[in-house]
């Protein structure tokens, strides 16, 4: 692609960013990444969504990596959760998950006050604000805009701070594609790209001198 065909590229699609994110959705589709450093494989990142009779959508998470240096294990993480969420509101959480040494087990519910009451076994009972997302909730472009999340795996609120590094061409899914660009701080930054249509398409965070790649596999 040269580089006026790029530009007007970039041009053309920046007209649907706007666009409503799974608008159209079918009742069942899924989000797969394949993580990898220095161009290995070192794990995945999976998500598939499904709608249930009410027409609730619900989310099942899996996540799996595990980094080795000089045959030493430098990060070894798995997580597990299932999440319900009606519209932008969840209504149910329940996650387990283990990093390193660490087990931790979450469960958020909405109340019948329209809050959200959770357990952790690292943060305690608490009850937190019916509109809080938890941190898995990146497949959704609107996260982008927002500051507080539930941390899914500790069951901590992680204070974030957002900011847009503009409109890129990437190669996702097979194909190049416009997609946005965003630097997410907070206690793991990372940045994370989303097609005109909303579509997650990418992510990247670095930590341990690395850089880890979600590469979009489905």
């Amino acid at each position: 692609m040269t580089m006026i065909d790029r530009r007007a590229f970039l041009v053309g699609a920046a007209a649907s960013l706007a666009a409503p994110a799974f608008a159209a959705a079918p009742a069942a589709w899924d989000i797969d990444f394949d993580v990898r450093i220095a161009g290995q494989s070192v794990g995945h990142h999976r998500l598939a969504f499904r709608r249930d009779a009410a027409g609730d959508l619900r989310v099942t998470v899996d996540v799996a990596m595990r980094v080795r240096l000089m045959f030493v294990t430098v990060f070894d993480y798995r997580q597990q959760a299932e999440e319900t969420w009606r519209g932008d509101r969840l209504l149910r959480l329940e996650s387990r998950t283990v990093d390193g040494d660490n087990r931790d087990h979450v469960v958020a519910e909405r109340n019948s006050e329209g809050r959200i009451a959770v357990q952790s076994r690292r943060a305690g009972d608490r009850v937190v604000d019916g509109d809080m997302w938890p941190t898995s909730a990146f497949w959704r472009p609107a996260a982008v805009e927002r500051a507080r999340f539930l941390d899914v795996a500790t069951g901590v609120i992680r204070p974030v701070d957002i900011a847009y590094r503009g409109l890129e061409i990437i190669e996702a899914l097979g194909q190049e594609r416009p997609a946005r660009r965003y630097f997410v701080d907070t206690s793991r930054a990372f940045d994370v790209w989303y097609g005109s249509d909303g579509a997650w398409l990418r992510l990247e965070w670095s930590g341990f001198g690395l850089t880890a790649r979600y590469h979009r596999v489905t």
